[in-house]
């Protein structure tokens, strides 16, 4: 748990020197934050570049409105909520078909006959994905696409390492129950 204490310490900082005017800060606190809101905002829309422009609308509110953070050390938590906010907004204004990501199915072999069956598949796990509760998604994408360590997503999601581990094995539950019930092997 020192980990997480020493990432919350550590963004508190950089909070706080950007707050005074540090761009060294500011761009350091973003380097460390963005790449966990990518994948909060890929939990809510899927498509990585939906995702990435929906990061960086996030950052751009965030990051810009540092001074009203009361408390330095939720960082995390508090872009959490900006970026759950733009998420929302997105999906009110658009009714688009969510396609899976490539980086769910980059690491299976597909022959070239294969394409129906393919695109079958990630309807598939995309539907048991968008299945699973938010806070479940969100884990399955941190610690799979941005590969972060049960401490980096304890600290980012301001929850303990164990929370970590007991939403990462429910959400490898629930998909294997619903990828094996229609015949396709779990990721």
């Amino acid at each position: 748990m020192m980990e997480v204490a020493d990432t919350k310490m550590i963004d508190g900082a950089l909070v706080e020197r950007a707050i005074a005017g540090d761009r060294t800060a500011l761009g350091e606190l973003a380097r460390r934050v963005y790449p966990r809101v990518v994948a909060f905002c890929r939990s809510r829309v899927f498509q990585t570049a939906d995702a990435e422009e929906l990061a960086q609308e996030t950052m751009l509110r965030g990051l810009g409105n540092l001074s009203s953070l009361r408390d330095p050390i939720r960082i995390g938590v508090w872009l959490r909520g900006i970026a759950a906010n733009v998420c929302f907004d997105w999906h009110r204004q658009r009714r688009l078909e969510v396609q899976l990501p490539e980086e769910i199915m980059a690491s299976r072999e597909h022959g070239p006959g294969e394409a129906t069956a393919l695109q079958d598949e990630r309807y598939l796990v995309q539907q048991s994905i968008r299945q699973l509760h938010p806070k479940l998604q969100e884990v399955v994408y941190l610690f799979y696409f941005d590969e972060l360590t049960y401490d980096e997503i304890a600290a980012w999601l301001g929850v303990a390492r164990a929370t970590v581990n007991t939403r990462l094995s429910q959400a490898r539950d629930l998909l294997r129950v619903r990828l094996s019930s229609h015949g396709s092997a779990p990721l």
